[in-house]
């Protein structure tokens, strides 16, 4: 344990900003990172609508859906290969998506219709124990800008301001508030229009809380930070590193009045690509390279271990590149939504290379 505590502390740097913990980590985090074997696991690999897969307690797979396979959600048990609920029709109506996109926060699936502007919170749980089962829809504004999935936090919903943006080189510097939020009586919330530069195109990431613990973070595509806020939404922490990375190449319209602006080129840095969480810890999906947008396959991910109040744990290396990850209850086992030779996506399991 103490040779744990000593390679962590002298793995990154810390000091405070305006009363903000700063926290550098150090790019050997991932030379050292703990290597991971890959081993095969079942799936239902004749699926033709397959986009991602999840494990959920180590015998519930969760398959995301293409569009076209009808429904968004297929739940299967992992022991008998039998199916147990289709989730979320595709379509028109009550109920139903039309563009749909999911995080796996461990023991939920946070769904987002960016078309419809509703979200939907689904227990797996309740989907396992209760065969009528119908999942939690939240309204979402109609006139906000929404770019990164949002987040129910308590009697809230947390949303991500698309116009907090920041690119020196490019002369743009927009720092209103990072987070909003909304609530059942005030479903359309605030947000100051004082911005000359467009920028919901650019600069995304991804959100996630924790309620229990009183943690919210904000973990950016483009620059290797995280963010963690406090229950009422202030800055209280930063993680930076542990690659620093050039920024954005962007292309800014020359209109008058408020510039729009987007990616430049098809080469783009790559910071945090995703992640899950368990009730102690997060995980992230970090790249740490400019990643060209036409072929990113060949680019592999790490995962960076966190607690939910940014301490730094562990990092760990893939031989591949990862599009889904979850996590076993023990931590100690994850699953990987890869690419096989021939394109399609194949779920995995990755293990502890010294404990095999």
């Amino acid at each position: 344990m103490m040779l744990v505590l000593i390679t962590i502390a002298s793995s990154c740097s810390e000091k405070k900003i305006d009363n903000i913990e700063i926290v550098t980590l150090e790019d050997r985090l991932l030379s050292d990172s703990n290597l991971l074997k890959t081993d095969s696991i079942w799936y239902p690999i004749d699926s033709i609508y397959a986009k991602k897969f999840y494990v959920y307690a180590d015998t519930i797979l969760i398959m995301e859906n293409n569009k076209a396979a009808g429904n968004f959600l297929n739940i299967y048990n992992m022991h008998n290969h039998q199916l147990i609920a289709k989730l979320l029709p595709f379509g028109e109506g009550p109920g139903e998506l039309l563009y749909a996109q999911m995080h796996y926060d461990g023991s939920f699936m946070r769904v987002v219709d960016y078309i419809k502007r509703t979200l939907y919170n689904i227990n797996i749980e309740k989907i396992l124990n209760d065969n009528s089962y119908i999942p939690e829809l939240i309204p979402l504004s109609q006139n906000y800008i929404i770019t990164t999935s949002p987040v129910s936090y308590g009697d809230s919903i947390i949303y991500v301001n698309p116009f907090h943006y920041v690119n020196r080189q490019a002369n743009i510097v927009q720092q209103p508030p990072r987070l909003i939020a909304s609530s059942s009586k005030n479903i359309e919330p605030k947000m100051p229009m004082d911005f000359d530069y467009m920028t919901f195109n650019v600069g995304q990431g991804y959100l996630g809380a924790n309620t229990h613990l009183g943690s919210i973070f904000f973990a950016s595509n483009e620059n290797s930070t995280i963010e963690f806020y406090s229950s009422d939404l202030k800055p209280i922490k930063k993680v930076v590193g542990p690659v620093s990375l050039p920024e954005a190449r962007l292309s800014i319209s020359g209109e008058d009045g408020k510039r729009e602006v987007v990616y430049k080129g098809m080469l783009q840095p790559e910071a945090y690509r995703g992640f899950t969480s368990s009730a102690d810890y997060l995980f992230f999906l970090y790249t740490g390279k400019e990643v060209p947008l036409d072929n990113q396959k060949d680019f592999k991910s790490y995962i960076l271990c966190f607690d939910w109040k940014g301490n730094f744990q562990k990092s760990y290396s893939p031989s591949s590149r990862i599009y889904a990850l979850s996590v076993s209850a023990t931590s100690e086992t994850f699953y990987a939504t890869i690419m096989s030779e021939d394109g399609n996506p194949k779920l995995v399991k990755l293990t502890h290379i010294e404990n095999n």
